[in-house]
Parts: structure tokens; sequence; C-alpha cells
């Protein structure tokens, strides 16, 4: 077996950890760049995107990283989940 980065060894720990307590509850994961921010909402058991908005989706004004755009961001990607029936997350 290769030997793991440190990036790789703590995101196997952090996700192994959230499974546990995740209680089959789909995992929101956010990542926010230097000028986008993107965020979805995957199914582990099923190995898929259920939901996902980002500052690049069509309609959004630019690029921005900044507290409107997460707004807009949030906003989208709660009526994306409602859309595909998610009600509870865990944040990853």
């Amino acid at each position: 077996m290769a030997k793991l980065n440190l990036f790789e060894r703590r995101r196997r720990r952090v996700r192994t950890a959230l499974k546990a307590r995740a209680g089959g509850r789909p995992r929101l994961s956010v990542h926010r760049s230097g000028r986008h921010i993107y965020a979805q909402i995957i199914d582990d058991a099923a190995g898929k995107t259920l939901a996902s908005a980002s500052t690049l989706t069509k309609g959004s004004k630019g690029p921005g990283a900044n507290v409107d755009a997460a707004a807009k961001v949030g906003a989208e990607l709660a009526a994306a989940a409602k859309k595909a029936g998610v009600t509870t997350v865990v944040f990853d």
C-alpha cells in the first residue's frame, strides 16, 4: 500500500468519523476558493451528488467569494436539496 500524504490521511480520518456519526444522512461539502464558492450535498452510500450550487452557476453575477455570494449559493443549494428530497445533512 502506498504511503498517503498528510491531506489524504486527514481526509480519510475526518470522513470515517463523519460517516460513523452521520446516521445515513447525506454530507454537505463546501469549498471556498479566492474567487468562487462551491457547495455539494453528497450521498456517500450511493456515491452520488444529490444537489449542488456555486457562484459559477447560471444567473450568478461574476466571481465573488463574499458574504452576499455565500448567501446566494446557500439559497440555491437549499432549493436544490428540497427538490431532491433532502431535509437534513451532516456538515463536512
